[in-house]
């Protein structure tokens, strides 16, 4: 019998190779190519032309489908050109090869850069399950939800349901309420329970017996037709944002190095990633580097105890409501009180079984989350407020300045966005803030920052990238989401952005960061809006 998932996972490894010497290919791709500048040799150009063909052929099959188009185009130039020349040990390249030359090779770097560190794979999106009778409404469903970056399978038959969640287990199942039966009941619970996935309802009742059944059948929410979409996208938002606790990061600080090693691995075990520190004085410079969603930090230690520790963390401001689990030994009630007077936010005892320490630590990050939520982002939209995107600004310049690599800060301000209140109502228009300040997270990579600057205006900072591979990364949402359909009663209406784009090789403080992205903004919307202009240093 063929093992699905041991061949996934041989897949899943090839994939990660081929992800892993990619860079090293295309460092070789750009070196023979300024050989080729240099040189004229026709030798060098066909060196080049076989690592563009080999390339062509092997991106698209391990996902990197834009490397393969970009190198084939680059082939074919090439072959182009040697087909010119086919007499001469020398080509002569003219201006306008050369530069077309420069534009594809950088096209493919950049586009690789973009595959590897800013788009969503499929595996990193949270994975929806339809099950629906009406194949319209499944398919309406699968667009408009994969639109906002969910990976979307519908299913007309329980039985094909169960070999899909069997196979590869979604984060959410969507299900229509009228085809429940005892049977279908029984076996989403098992399902859910193995696989602890969330369950929606959508039913054409409200009352509470129906409401009843639903929770009896194992629905964590409940929605009535018509569906509100926003709303539901609410929900899997929410969905999607506790399942990436397992993708969070936690802080050991242990100077038992075995203990350590325990705690990191069975965190591990459901994705979450850790560090580890045995040193109570590197402990701070963890914290900024490493950015932790919670501290695991043992009691008695060398040098520093637990207590002092913790103590040293709260004392800054950042980091007051930073969750810190204790650990240790100790059973006298009193000291384990006494941890809780600093500040701790639950005390664990040696010997710690695996699955209590994973159950404590998640829920400590979700409540951790939520809090954080309040006093940080945009009431509105969720993400950062006016206040914390200024703070991060200058958190990830210190950052910049330290490590001297890149960063990108964009600000995106609706087109037209007063005829979406006046024609619509102000209703419409939160919802079209919300849709696009979802759209806009949920297509940046997980270390880029994204905030509601005021009103209808977005900030995005970009870490490790210039303002022209942002320009590319904020043209594919731009282009995205000019398509997304919204509706008001019958009227149906399209949205689009404008957006200006600085970054800190010509802009070194956040003041002028802001106020330079601002200036191409205006630029922008001058230039008759749905666009992108990047600041100069005029």
């Amino acid at each position: 019998m063929v093992d699905k998932q041991d061949i996934q996972e041989k897949l899943n490894a090839l994939n990660l190779h081929y992800a892993a010497e990619l860079p090293a290919k295309l460092d070789t791709i750009a070196a023979t190519w300024q050989g080729v500048c240099a040189s004229n040799n026709v030798k060098d150009i066909t060196r080049l032309t076989s690592l563009c063909h080999k390339l062509s052929g092997s991106g698209s099959s391990f996902g990197f489908k834009n490397v393969s188009d970009n190198a084939r185009a680059i082939e074919i130039e090439l072959k182009t050109l040697l087909k010119k020349n086919t007499q001469n040990s020398t080509t002569l390249i003219d201006d306008d090869t050369r530069l077309r030359l420069d534009t594809l090779i950088s096209r493919l770097t950049n586009e690789t850069q973009l595959q590897n560190s800013t788009t969503v794979s499929d595996n990193d999106k949270t994975l929806v399950y339809i099950y629906e009778k009406d194949s319209l409404i499944v398919d309406e469903l699968t667009s408009r939800l994969s639109s906002y970056n969910y990976n979307v399978q519908g299913f007309l038959s329980i039985n094909d349901l169960q070999q899909a969640i069997l196979v590869k287990p979604p984060g959410v199942v969507i299900i229509d309420s009228t085809l429940f039966n005892p049977t279908a009941n029984k076996l989403l619970i098992n399902l859910k329970h193995d696989y602890q996935f969330s369950v929606i309802h959508l039913a054409d009742s409200s009352n509470f017996s129906e409401r009843l059944k639903a929770v009896r059948s194992g629905a964590n929410y409940y929605f009535t037709r018509p569906v509100e979409f926003s709303a539901l996208i609410d929900t899997l938002d929410t969905v999607s944002e506790n399942n990436k606790v397992t993708s969070s990061k936690v802080l050991i600080v242990d100077d038992n190095e075995p203990n350590a090693q325990f705690y990191s691995l069975s965190l591990e075990t459901v994705g979450v990633e850790t560090k580890i520190v045995t040193d109570p004085f590197k402990v701070m410079d963890e914290v900024i580097e490493f950015k932790p969603d919670l501290i695991l930090l043992d009691l008695h230690m060398p040098k520093c105890s637990g207590l002092e520790l913790a103590a040293v963390i709260r004392q800054q401001e950042n980091y007051i409501s930073m969750p810190i689990i204790f650990l240790s030994a100790e059973t006298d009630k009193e000291k384990q009180l006494e941890t809780l007077d600093t500040g701790a936010d639950e005390f664990l005892t040696k010997p710690i079984n695996a699955n209590h320490l994973i159950a404590v630590v998640k829920n400590k990050i979700i409540r951790y989350r939520r809090l954080s939520s309040y006093m940080h982002n945009d009431s509105l939209t969720g993400l950062l407020n006016h206040s914390s995107v200024l703070s991060t600004l200058d958190t990830e310049i210190s950052r910049v300045q330290r490590q001297q690599t890149k960063l990108s800060f964009a600000m995106i301000d609706i087109d037209l966005f007063k005829s979406i209140n006046d024609n619509y109502g102000h209703h419409m228009g939160d919802v079209v803030i919300k849709s696009l300040a979802r759209f806009i997270k949920q297509n940046l990579r997980v270390t880029d920052f994204v905030g509601r600057y005021g009103g209808e205006e977005f900030a995005a900072i970009l870490p490790g990238i210039d303002a022209t591979t942002a320009a590319t990364v904020i043209q594919k949402i731009l282009d995205s989401f000019s398509q997304i359909e919204f509706t008001h009663f019958e009227h149906k209406f399209k949205v689009t952005f404008s957006c200006g784009i600085a970054d800190y090789a010509t802009f070194t403080t956040a003041r002028e960061f802001i106020d330079a992205a601002d200036k191409a903004l205006y630029a922008a919307k001058d230039a008759g809006r749905n666009c992108i202009r990047l600041a100069n240093s005029d």
